[in-house]
């Protein structure tokens, strides 16, 4: 007969050395680059509301590299511009955008030199743009909305650090413009042609996600969501602190910061669910824009149903 120890033992070690072969769960990734309208994230996480989650956050200098570490599968959530998210399935079928996180209510905007009045006194003339899929998809729709077409101007590509000293150099009549830098250039005379609050729902930033990713990490991904919401609902309740929190991780001071914010409609639960439901969402006309645009580029092979790229799973079971 066995002793007591050894079937104690026979029972207990296969279960003690099963609890160390267990691996910890990975966390569920975040990316994004600095941008006021995705503060409320790091806002979040500064007052511990993401307590609760495996969560990373990770940062990163450009919407480039962003896009580069959702390609490579390094993030299971980014936030991007739609524009970017539309070009991104193109490589990445199964990309699904869950959340709209912003529209650009006026962030985005053409400035030029004195002396220049309206849209139309650009024909001929040389746009500074940077290399951002949403600086030519904004100028292409100003263009259209002035009665122009792209090759109507002279489009030089700039970097965003290099649209002063262009201006100032003379070698640009005006430049696309986007968040703070909209202030720096008009606090040194560039005055505003056009700005993107003449283009109600059509320029948004997104979250996004694979479908794969969103069943292995759903309940992360649902508590990633309720606090988008919560995180608003403090901007709301307690802005000044939460333009403190938000300005410090920008590097920016407080009241630029609040400028910049303005141009920025942050959206909740309920305006999610007022754009993105219903067989044919109000969201949907923008994608399907978008997409004209990048097919008449060659930037994508063919356009997808905006039914299949916005996915509302994340919101049915959120309380707006």
């Amino acid at each position: 007969m066995k002793s007591i120890s050894g079937i104690v033992a026979a029972v207990v070690l296969p279960l003690l050395l099963a609890a160390c072969d267990k691996s910890p769960s990975p966390p569920l990734v975040f990316g994004a680059n600095l941008w006021p309208g995705y503060e409320p994230v790091y806002l979040a996480r500064e007052l511990g509301y993401f307590s609760a989650i495996n969560l990373r956050l990770a940062e990163y200098n450009s919407a480039a590299e962003v896009q580069q570490a959702f390609r490579k599968h390094e993030l299971q959530l980014a936030a991007v511009t739609i524009e970017d998210a539309i070009q991104l399935s193109r490589d990445i079928p199964d990309l699904k955008i869950v959340l709209l996180l912003g529209s650009s209510h006026g962030a985005d905007a053409i400035l030029s030199r004195p002396g220049i009045d309206g849209m139309r006194q650009l024909q001929g003339l040389r746009v500074g743009v940077d290399n951002s899929l949403r600086g030519a998809y904004f100028l292409s729709l100003a263009l259209k909305n002035a009665g122009m077409q792209p090759g109507q101007v002279e489009i030089v590509p700039l970097p965003v650090n290099g649209q002063e000293l262009a201006m100032r150099a003379q070698k640009v009549d005006a430049v696309v413009v986007s968040g703070p830098a909209r202030e720096n250039l008009q606090e040194n005379g560039l005055h505003e042609l056009f700005s993107s609050t003449r283009l109600s729902g059509k320029m948004f930033d997104v979250l996004i996600a694979r479908d794969e990713d969103m069943g292995r990490f759903h309940n992360e991904m649902m508590e990633w969501v309720q606090t988008w919401n919560r995180s608003l609902d403090f901007i709301h309740t307690q802005p000044d602190k939460a333009m403190q929190i938000m300005a410090k991780h920008e590097h920016m001071d407080v009241a630029r910061f609040s400028k910049a914010l303005k141009d920025v409609e942050l959206l909740g639960m309920q305006r999610n669910l007022d754009l993105l439901s219903g067989e044919q969402p109000a969201v949907g006309g923008g994608v399907d824009s978008i997409q004209r645009y990048l097919l008449g580029r060659g930037l994508i092979n063919m356009g997808a149903d905006a039914a299949m790229l916005l996915d509302t799973s994340l919101l049915s079971k959120v309380s707006p």
